[in-house]
């Protein structure tokens, strides 16, 4: 373990970092269709019905017809572009604009669940192997320690079960950005069979590139490339 002062450093810069991209992403537009940003294939109800679209894709409540991976969400009474979810713990979309923020911050989460957990089972080891209060370091004196140190140890417990949550659900939005879509979308099991055929290395190439460039670098990194070229 590092030193308590370099400790106490790191943590305190990350509780800033973590801090900071939850005030980016309360304020950051998640991507809002406005009626400029309609679909212009479509001009009218009868348009959807000749190109064998869903009806749903004209949104009545603002009068658009929604482009592809678009939602309307009733709880922000807008159409997102490239709707992932509505995240209520933030209350707010994840989409197009604020998807890879929202990623990241995650990611943040991530690491200070995990700072936290090893630090907390570090301090636990420490007080034990010490000997807490006269008590010695049997296995049977466990029982009353953690009662002494009740709550780190149950803020450890906590943690740690974010930290599965959070886990699971970072695979969840890793496997819808290999796919090239969102979560909501990711049914589209053309984009899911794509997204199972890559290996581990693409996978993460995938990622990475979303995280650093949005989704347009990952457009741009999924897009095959024409080998052939014609001369006129």
């Amino acid at each position: 373990m590092w030193s308590t002062g370099l400790l106490v450093q790191f943590s305190m810069f990350h509780f800033a970092l973590v801090l900071g991209l939850l005030c980016k992403i309360l304020t950051q537009d998640a991507g809002a269709l406005g009626r400029a940003e309609s679909d212009p294939r479509f001009t009218c109800i009868a348009d959807l019905v000749e190109k064998s679209e869903k009806p749903q894709r004209f949104c009545p409540y603002c009068e658009i017809f929604q482009p592809d991976h678009s939602k309307h969400c009733k709880l922000c009474d807008v159409c997102v572009a490239d709707y992932d979810h509505h995240c209520l713990f933030l209350n707010r979309c994840v989409g197009r604009d604020n998807h890879r923020l929202f990623l990241v911050f995650l990611v943040s989460l991530v690491t200070a669940h995990l700072l936290f957990l090893v630090t907390a089972t570090s301090y636990l080891n420490g007080k034990k192997a010490a000997g807490y209060h006269g008590a010695d370091a049997s296995w049977s004196s466990w029982l009353p320690f953690l009662g002494a140190e009740f709550w780190v140890a149950t803020l450890a417990v906590m943690n740690a079960l974010t930290l599965l949550w959070e886990a699971w659900l970072l695979k969840e939005q890793f496997d819808a950005v290999v796919a090239g879509t969102t979560t909501f979308f990711r049914q589209d099991e053309a984009a899911a069979a794509a997204g199972r055929r890559r290996s581990l290395g693409q996978r993460w190439a995938a990622v990475l590139s979303f995280l650093l460039e949005g989704r347009d670098g990952l457009v741009r990194r999924q897009a095959p490339t024409d080998q052939t070229a014609l001369v006129i």
